[in-house]
This record gives structure tokens, sequence and C-alpha cells, in this order.
């Protein structure tokens, strides 16, 4: 079993359809494992003191499903507002 596997995450946040970017808030990780499935796709992020960082992209409705057990995932939601001159909302990864 691979670190944060096994221990259900502290941390996780739903996003529908939209633009996104995402960047690390603190340290990057150290490791990155990315599988494809039937439903997703999935990259697992390991962080050197173990903690992790996983994201799902669904196919069918192209939303993603992040949860971590390293720290809070917050979002800037710049899509939803039409007068921000960003057309992306930025997810800050712990």
């Amino acid at each position: 079993m691979t670190p944060g596997e096994g221990a259900p995450p502290r941390y996780e946040l739903r996003l529908p359809l939209a633009p996104y970017r995402f960047v690390w808030a603190n340290e990057p990780a150290v490791d990155c494992r990315v599988t494809h499935a039937d439903l997703y796709d999935e990259e697992h992020y390991t962080h050197a003191d173990g903690s992790f960082v996983r994201i799902r992209n669904y196919r069918a409705d192209g939303s993603f499903h992040i949860v971590s057990d390293r720290g809070e995932i917050e979002l800037t939601d710049h899509a939803a507002d039409y007068r921000s001159p960003r057309a992306e909302s930025e997810v800050r990864l712990p």
C-alpha cells in the first residue's frame, strides 16, 4: 500500500466543469503516478512527508474530484464572475 491510500482523506473538493488552473500552495510533490480508468483519469501526487493529493478528472462530465490528507484545498472562483479579467479559476493544492 502506498502512502495516503490506507486512511480516508481529510480534505475533499468537487469541482464542476469549468476552466481551472492547479497550483501548489507550498512545496510541490516529489512523486506523481498517473492512471487511466474507464470513467476517469487520476493523478496521485506524493510529498516528501508521505502525504498525498489525488486529482480525478471524470470523462463523462469533465468534473474534478480532489482529495488530500495534507491540508485545505483552496478555490478562487474567477470563472463564475463574468466581470473578472481572468477566465479560469485557481485551485491551490496543499
